[in-house]
């Protein structure tokens, strides 16, 4: 009963991220204004400016150099210590492939970023945002490894409260720091949630076929 519960909270979870994305390609495709943009941009206005620095910190794990320190080490634990291959090989290339489609959706929107002061440098498109993509991406893999690797309930839902909180934060800094869209951040989550969703189901299949 437990895991039909489980299953059945996965597939809402699924349909709701593919119908958002498609929602907001088509929003973002039609040039049509959010609501969400407006209200929430509004709000982060009002973030003191002492908090700045905290969120530019926080950024940073969504970045190229902050992402790819991560999957080093997450690689590292892997290979040497657990001996993952499989899982190993679906962090690296879910990553790895999807930064690549992250700048092709970029690409192929074209959406502007907003017209206001950047306080960090950027130089792509706005939509998806690739801080929540690619983040949600390699954050959310790791923490589906180490779950699996926890033997009590409490420590994975340690692991997946930490791991919603810093996905969270860091779509929030690309807020505040005014280089996106609510709508871009919300829509890097959902892209990058129906990836991992992918890559998870090809780790679970390779993985029983290897054993």
């Amino acid at each position: 009963m437990e895991r039909k519960n489980k299953r059945s909270v996965s597939y809402l979870f699924i349909i709701f991220a593919f119908l958002w994305a498609v929602f907001t390609c088509m929003k973002v495709a039609m040039n049509s204004n959010f609501w969400i943009d407006i209200k929430v941009a509004g709000l982060a206005a009002h973030v003191p400016e002492l908090a700045i620095p905290f969120f530019i910190k926080i950024t940073a794990m969504g970045d190229k150099i902050g992402i790819g320190i991560v999957a080093i080490l997450a690689l590292a634990w892997l290979l040497i210590k657990k001996r993952n291959y499989v899982g190993a090989a679906a962090l690296a290339l879910s990553t790895a492939i999807g930064n690549e489609v992250s700048k092709l959706f970029k690409d192929f929107f074209e959406r502007p970023r907003p017209d206001l002061e950047h306080l960090v440098s950027v130089k792509s498109y706005s939509y998806p945002s690739g801080h929540a993509m690619v983040g949600m991406i390699v954050y959310f893999i790791i923490a589906y490894l180490l779950m699996e690797e926890a033997r009590s309930k409490a420590g994975k839902v340690i692991i997946a409260v930490i791991t919603a909180i810093l996905l969270l934060l860091i779509g929030a800094s690309r807020i505040i720091l005014q280089v996106h869209y609510p709508s871009d951040v919300l829509g890097g989550y959902a892209l990058g949630y129906l990836w991992v969703v992918i890559w998870i189901l090809l780790y679970n299949y390779f993985k029983k076929r290897i054993k």
